[in-house]
């Protein structure tokens, strides 16, 4: 009879208490996650054994869109097996390390998700205990984010249990200060550790320790109440926030549409305010703002994204983002001068160790679909102009990507009548491109 499971022998990922093993459950014809704690269990005694597979227990009783959920247990000949719902996608700190600082809006889904997540365990007296950038897995399409690692969480009570011991688990620079001198630990040492993961999120970088260093200052499209969220989660545990629902409810109030008129911020207004203003809006509603509404608010565009102000790229890199897709019905001559500057950031545009930006190249490749008439023709346009001007045979597999999505997007939309010769043998020379790259030398 054939096993039902199979594994593969390199690892996918590992920890300081575990590695992660991708295998597949043969009966069930479906991928899976082992993760081996056997590690931590030669540490341990056999009560500690035991309490971790009464977590298990409990563990496998979680049912969350957002966390793995856990398919099995080994427990046999010393060994300490969970095996959990395989997760097709990439590590937070991957998109960090490959993309730099987490759109604003993206953090607000993902961030979202993962305290709905935490307050779930919670509900069930469950401290996850190393939140971190690692355990956080984001899906292909960047539509969901899942909190992983909860195999060495603990319940709160044998957190107490433990800590009487001296047992002292997590990861230095996420721990909060409680958990770091190993004293007893609750639901706020996972808020001080959410709070920590969204700074490195939004700024690109692990936080700082000793002096705050405000995000809102680095990026203007950064409401100053996410520092202040941030910084009441990093507080002493007394003044801390209690519960990762109130984290989540400060989140939906830092970053809501302002209540003031857009006329209102656009002379008076900070850029986070008119950022979110415009997210709120639909294509046709920012053609139909008034003329002098309309002009003045792409202007103030036009000053941010010509600006020499380190300060202000983020806030570049936002307003071409949302403009791309809310400026569809534009007039041709404003629509083109978002498309330009757009395409040189998407790809062309060196920022300090990566080059172009991802948000950027997402939001060319939506609008090349959704745009209409003299848009999209702006957009296949300047996108066949900029092809002419790179040498793609020298470009990495992402890049090649990029441009390949880009151009399928402009091919797909309906509003793309009449057969375009150049488009057709730009997706010819990146698919040979593509392939030639591909062929072992």
């Amino acid at each position: 009879m054939a096993e039902r499971f199979s594994f593969q022998t390199e690892i996918h990922g590992a920890g300081g208490f575990a590695k992660v093993i991708h295998g597949k459950d043969n009966t069930l014809d479906r991928d899976i996650a082992v993760k081996v704690l056997s590690p931590l269990l030669d540490q341990s005694s056999e009560p500690d054994r035991e309490r971790f597979r009464r977590e298990a227990r409990t563990l496998a009783k979680m049912s969350h869109p957002n966390i793995p959920a856990i398919y099995d247990v080994d427990f046999n000949d010393g060994k300490f097996l969970i095996i959990f719902q395989f997760i097709e996608g990439v590590t937070l700190r991957q998109i960090i390390s490959d993309s730099g600082p987490v759109p604003i809006n993206q953090a607000r889904l993902w961030f979202h998700q993962l305290a709905s997540a935490l307050d779930y365990a919670h509900k069930l007296a469950i401290i996850h205990r190393d939140v971190k950038p690692e355990n956080i897995i984001i899906t292909p399409n960047k539509e969901s984010a899942y909190l992983v690692d909860f195999g060495i969480a603990i319940s709160a009570e044998d957190g107490r249990k433990l800590t009487k011991s001296g047992f002292v688990v997590g990861t230095p620079g996420y721990m909060s200060p409680e958990q770091h001198a190993g004293e007893a630990v609750d639901e706020r040492t996972d808020v001080y550790s959410l709070g920590v993961t969204l700074y490195e999120a939004l700024a690109g970088h692990s936080m700082r320790h000793g002096v705050y260093e405000p995000l809102s200052t680095a990026n203007e499209t950064i409401p100053p109440a996410i520092d202040d969220l941030i910084n009441s989660c990093i507080d002493d545990k007394v003044r801390r926030i209690e519960s990762v629902r109130t984290f989540n409810s400060l989140l939906s109030g830092a970053l809501q549409v302002p209540t003031r008129p857009l006329s209102e911020l656009l002379t008076h207004g900070q850029l986070h305010e008119i950022a979110f203003q415009i997210e709120s809006l639909t294509a046709g509603e920012v053609m139909n703002l008034p003329a002098g509404q309309r002009d003045l608010l792409l202007a103030k565009i036009n000053d941010v994204v010509y600006s020499d102000k380190e300060t202000l790229e983020f806030a570049s890199e936002r307003f071409m983002q949302l403009m791309l897709t809310r400026g569809i019905f534009l007039p041709e001559i404003d629509y083109r001068e978002i498309v330009i500057p757009a395409i040189e950031w998407a790809f062309e545009r060196r920022f300090v160790v990566r080059l172009g930006k991802e948000s950027l190249r997402d939001a060319l490749e939506e609008a090349a679909f959704i745009a209409r008439g003299d848009t999209h023709r702006i957009l296949m346009e300047e996108f066949i102009l900029f092809m002419k001007r790179v040498d793609l045979d020298d470009k990495e597999g992402w890049y090649l990507h990029a441009i390949r999505e880009v151009i399928q997007s402009l091919m797909a939309n309906p509003a793309l009548t009449t057969s375009s010769p150049e488009l057709k043998e730009a997706f010819r020379r990146v698919n040979k491109i593509q392939r030639s790259h591909s062929m072992p030398i």
